[in-house]
């Protein structure tokens, strides 16, 4: 699919490239940073602090899909062409969006950076500890979004964190209907980094009764038991009267909402033309 090759391009890029300390934040890359972004445009996206400090590019972002949350932004600094190196992960509220220089701000020193908790890629199931979670946003300074002792419930304060993983392995998950009939596959993850929110889910369907993306909630879908893929309680005949999103120019910067009438919108404003 086209957006999970995209994203294997930035991986290999970040993989293949060792972080260098530079004086100042790099010129723009191809892609423009706004507020609004899939995961695609942020893998390798360099991380600096405001002392103009290389802090190292993003390797990943978990998300808790359910509560369509963002839960950590990860960060890949030191080591040689991408091996030895050091994954580091902040809450995505502590992360600022410097349009000028194309980068992520993080207000943090060098120091503290260097001195923050670890994160351990190869012990998924951290990924969902609250606990763990609620302190990496403290040591920023930040206050979690969810309650790590509470049961889950409507209110904000109250939200339990459900099941956490990465957003380049939601990429590509299927999703069903209750009766397990395909509805089409997640391509991709429209995201909001500083407010720490999934805000749409493009569903891409190949089928005989046409093919298109379409732009669905997150909160829509459930993992199903083996949190390998998602349910949606609609009917593929549903599904195509949501709002069928298509791509305007190669920046991602516009989309047509071609169910309503082809409106134009910056994809910043994307949220306000779905229901």
């Amino acid at each position: 699919m086209k957006f999970k090759s995209i994203f294997i391009t930035g991986a290999l890029v970040l993989s293949c490239g060792s972080l260098q300390a530079l004086d100042a934040p790099a010129s723009p890359r191809g892609e423009l940073l706004h507020p609004q972004q899939s995961f695609t445009e942020l893998a390798g996206r360099q991380v600096w602090n405001y002392q103009n400090e290389l802090l190292g590019r993003i390797k990943f972002i978990t998300a808790d899909m359910e509560n369509a949350r963002l839960v950590e932004v990860v960060i890949a600094s030191g080591g040689f062409f991408g091996v030895g190196g050091k994954l580091t992960s902040a809450p995505p509220s502590a992360f600022k969006l410097d349009a000028s220089k194309q980068v992520m701000r993080l207000d943090v020193s060098k120091a503290r950076f260097d001195a923050a908790p670890k994160y351990q890629s190869s012990d998924i199931a951290h990924y969902s500890q609250p606990e763990r979670v609620a302190a990496v946003h403290r040591y920023y300074g930040q206050n979690p979004w969810f309650n790590e002792n509470a049961q889950a419930g409507k209110n904000a304060q109250n939200l339990r964190l459900g099941h956490v993983a990465r957003t380049d392995d939601i990429l590509g998950m299927s999703i069903k209907s209750p009766t397990g009939k395909y509805l089409g596959q997640v391509s991709s993850l429209m995201m909001d980094v500083p407010t720490g929110r999934i805000n749409q889910v493009v569903d891409e369907t190949q089928s005989m009764a046409g093919d298109g993306r379409f732009i669905i909630q997150p909160r829509a879908l459930r993992y199903n038991a083996a949190h390998d893929g998602f349910v949606l309680n609609e009917s593929f005949a549903a599904l195509k009267g949501e709002p069928h999103m298509k791509w305007v120019d190669q920046s991602r910067e516009y989309f047509q909402e071609e169910s309503s009438g082809g409106r134009k919108m910056q994809a910043g404003n994307v949220s306000k033309a779905t229901r």
